[in-house]
């Protein structure tokens, strides 16, 4: 089985020392401990696993349980004989909320994130203050599966700080992580220039034309193993898309021409998954919002349902010819439950139990959830207009990201961030109205330049032009 070496010294580049010298490592990401069984019969030695503060960390406090079971899942990926690579953060993209970072973050205006600003470094050591201990035990030096970590996460798509990737680093080192830190970025020499830390393994993320994207790491890393630490041979969806598909004998060959290199590969993803709740992450193109759809099939080779692919097949297929038979037996496709009805008995109102679910903040104008110490979910805005308004126009500036509308209680229609439902005509009369707005974060942006993306109203409203005050919001706890 091939191993990263550790630990590793400041300042020297990081081992890579496979029991067989000829080929690489493999690896793929799972999201839940339950397919852990299903990576290794495919032939894959490793998982990946990132764990996001937005799970367990609110501001103030930790909860490392249910979803957030980070020991779980680690212990259960060695009880399966499967090596671990723990990103930890801070940002971890994933397509998941926020990248994976708390939404309270938010709430400083002066705050900047993922970069050399004092408050942010102060909510990062946090973060790995309590993360570390849980992690620590469970290192390979201490007879733990975890045998690498990286440090943050395609930090060249976003900026070039190296001090600031240094003091992760760093903070990573002095709480004891004492296993091999790589970093990952995508396979551009913009890209690597900006994420590359001196005396830090390098890897790279891409999908396609593996001996060019080998070759520019290796541009970046004269010297040491070469890794594709993310091996896009799928692809997320947005909602109004088409779920994205890849012929598995294509996403095979790419495969197998990696290992012919001998570079190690961690397929993302392995297993696909599913955004829960509210977990979702949006991308935006710089012109149109696009919220990441809940399943997150990826047209991985273990399907959201926990099926065998062709993919999977395929991918194995390509394993066994670089490193001989895989000693696990594929595991039978799992029962699906039979199909139910269900009937609900009763049904409420929301506007009739607002004052149930939270406590009304009253505000001369409206402003965004995280202000208000909410971070996912519905946050309900009412103010009283004061008429007339004949035939006139409502708009809403700052808007994240859907909003339904209503005027005495009746519904005048949806609103969204961007695209063509960006108005909504309206008309008050001379007694005045009550105006309601029930917004939806639909999942804050995961990757890019504009993750700084506040939910809510962070703008105001304008009818005929004019900027209306004294607003009831109710946020969700």
């Amino acid at each position: 089985m091939g191993r990263l070496s550790g630990p590793q010294g400041d300042g020297d580049p990081v081992a890579f020392a496979p029991n067989r010298p000829d080929h690489g490592a493999i690896g793929a990401c799972a999201a839940w401990p339950r397919r852990h069984a299903e990576c290794g019969a495919s032939g894959r030695e490793r998982t990946a696993g990132a764990a996001g503060a937005a799970a367990v960390l609110p501001a103030g406090q930790t909860d490392f349980s249910g979803q957030a079971d980070v020991a779980r899942f680690l212990r259960t990926a060695a009880r399966l004989d499967l090596d671990v690579i723990v990103r930890p953060g801070p940002y971890i993209c994933a397509e998941w909320e926020f990248g994976g970072l708390p939404a309270w973050l938010l709430a400083d205006p002066g705050l900047r994130l993922r970069r050399t600003d004092d408050r942010y470094l102060a909510a990062v050591d946090a973060w790995f203050d309590q993360l570390i201990p849980v992690l620590r035990p469970l290192l390979a030096s201490r007879g733990g599966s975890v045998i690498a970590v990286q440090v943050e996460n395609e930090y060249g798509s976003y900026g070039h700080d190296t001090p600031y990737l240094d003091h992760l680093r760093q903070g990573l080192i002095r709480r004891g992580v004492d296993c091999p830190l790589f970093t990952a970025d995508g396979a551009t020499d913009g890209v690597l220039r900006g994420g590359v830390l001196p005396g830090t393994l390098a890897t790279a993320t891409f999908g396609l034309q593996p001996e060019e994207s080998l070759a520019t790491l290796r541009r970046h890393q004269p010297t040491g193993p070469l890794m594709c630490s993310e091996y896009w041979h799928g692809w997320f969806d947005h909602w109004g898309e088409h779920h994205h598909v890849r012929k598995a004998d294509e996403a095979a060959a790419e495969l197998d021409r990696m290992l012919a290199q001998g570079a190690s590969v961690n397929l993302y993803m392995g297993r696909g998954g599913t955004n829960f709740g509210w977990w979702n992450g949006a991308n935006h193109d710089e012109n149109d919002y696009e919220p990441t759809c809940s399943s997150y099939d990826y047209d991985a080779p273990v399907g959201e349902a926990g099926e065998l692919t062709e993919k999977f097949h395929a991918f194995r297929a390509v394993i066994e010819r670089h490193r001989g038979p895989v000693p696990y037996a594929i595991p039978r496709t799992p029962d699906r439950l039979a199909p139910q009805t269900v009937r609900p008995d009763g049904a409420v109102a929301l506007a009739d139990c607002l004052d149930v679910l939270s406590t009304p903040q009253h505000r001369l104008s409206p402003e965004p959830m995280e202000v208000l110490g909410q971070s996912l979910g519905l946050i309900h805005y009412r103010t009283w207009l004061r008429g007339s308004f004949p035939d006139s126009t409502l708009r809403v500036h700052g808007l994240a990201d859907r909003a339904q509308v209503f005027l005495d209680g009746v519904p005048l229609g949806v609103l969204e961030r961007t695209g063509p439902l960006d108005a909504l005509p309206i008309s008050v009369p001379d007694t005045g109205a009550q105006l309601d707005l029930l917004v939806e974060n639909m999942g804050r942006i995961n990757y890019g330049p504009l993750l700084e993306d506040h939910k809510g109203i962070s703008g105001g409203v304008r009818i005929a032009g004019q900027y209306q005050f004294d607003w009831e919001i109710h946020p969700s706890r």
